[in-house]
């Protein structure tokens, strides 16, 4: 009889244990977490923006041309016009930010005359262009919105008292844009300058006047990135 009751002991013993085990495999107690995947950031594609571009730009220019004599204001050039431009420069990147050197030269109608009290003068444009630093945020891989100043200047043929000659004015610009990479190495861009070039003293026999041309221009231009 006492062996009897040890037998029927050990089974349920046995069983118990045999049930527990498959349950705790069920709720995966005796399983090994898996490892979790590794994780591969995306590289930031600085080719995107970095290295050399030419374009073209196309847009349109106004501002004044105030000629004074001594300390008198004798005339007001309203020079206006549509200009071109063929640029060139170099972008670096840096995260998000690119910063570049940019160089342009254009031509166009940028021209304006004024005849006041007996005096006259006119001011035809040979050629404007200009060498400045870029530099700007990306609001989106594809889209770049910067800040840009530097030197430039201003060749114009100047009539005045009879006579005309070429003259060259020199100064700075300022200015803002923002730019779209497109797929493949074209981007867009729409550009809005302040140009100042200071005073030029102007004689024409023997009576010196001083020309003090700024002006803006607003252009759009298509860029190929080397």
């Amino acid at each position: 009889m006492q062996m009897s009751i040890k037998r029927v002991l050990c089974a349920l013993a046995i069983g118990c244990a045999a049930t527990t085990g498959a349950e705790a495999a069920d709720l995966g107690g005796w399983s090994p977490r898996p490892a979790p995947e590794p994780y591969y950031a995306t590289p930031l594609d600085t080719a995107r923006w970095t290295g050399a571009y030419v374009g073209i730009a196309g847009g349109y220019g106004f501002g004044d041309n105030d000629v004074v004599r001594g300390n008198t204001p004798i005339l007001s050039l309203d020079q206006s016009g549509g200009l071109g431009w063929v640029y060139g420069g170099y972008n670096w990147q840096f995260g998000n930010f690119v910063t570049g050197l940019e160089a342009d030269v254009g031509i166009g109608n940028l021209d304006g005359s004024d005849v006041s009290g007996g005096r006259s003068a006119d001011a035809e444009l040979n050629a404007l262009g200009s060498i400045r630093g870029r530099a700007g945020v990306l609001l989106s891989p594809a889209f770049l919105v910067y800040g840009t100043a530097g030197f430039a200047w201003n060749n114009m043929d100047i009539t005045a008292r009879g006579d005309t000659d070429s003259e060259t004015f020199t100064g700075y610009t300022v200015g803002f844009g923002s730019e779209l990479n497109m797929s493949g190495p074209w981007s867009l861009r729409l550009e809005y300058l302040y140009t100042d070039l200071g005073e030029e003293d102007i004689t024409r026999r023997g009576v010196t006047d001083t020309y003090d041309l700024d002006y803006h221009t607003i252009r759009a231009g298509l860029s190929y990135k080397f």
